[in-house]
């Protein structure tokens, strides 16, 4: 007779409607998301700190790629790894002139989807 039926328990208190409850559960599949875009995308993890102060920056920028990765998803319309792997096609060699000191900057040829993604994001990778 209970097959199918769901209960769910929060502390938000009696003020708040089943309707809100529900629709913050259904809206929990965002932060998995960005647990698994942290985890394999990112590759955040392991953490081998263990100094608190360490710890909290490597969180902080954690955090902060997250923040970066997510904008870019939303400017681009692409996903993460998709923007991660045409811009590993981008490739620099700087070559540096002993006799001189000028520094050379060779690099590779960049795709069409590349361009059109740095286009999206207001980016320009200069020759």
């Amino acid at each position: 007779m209970l097959l199918g039926i769901k209960g769910y328990y929060t502390n938000l208190g009696p003020s708040v409607s089943d309707r809100l409850i529900i629709e913050h559960y259904n809206n929990l599949w965002h932060v998995e998301q960005a647990f698994r875009i942290a985890k394999s995308d990112l590759q955040m993890r392991p953490i081998y700190h263990f100094k608190q102060h360490a710890i909290k920056a490597h969180v902080l920028i954690c955090f902060m790629a997250l923040a970066v990765c997510k904008y870019m998803e939303i400017k681009t319309g692409k996903s993460i790894k998709h923007i991660v792997k045409a811009l590993k096609g981008v490739t620099d060699a700087r070559i540096l002139n002993t006799l001189t000191g000028d520094v050379i900057t060779m690099r590779s040829n960049i795709k069409d989807e590349t361009n059109q993604l740095l286009m999206h994001l207001n980016q320009t990778l200069g020759s």
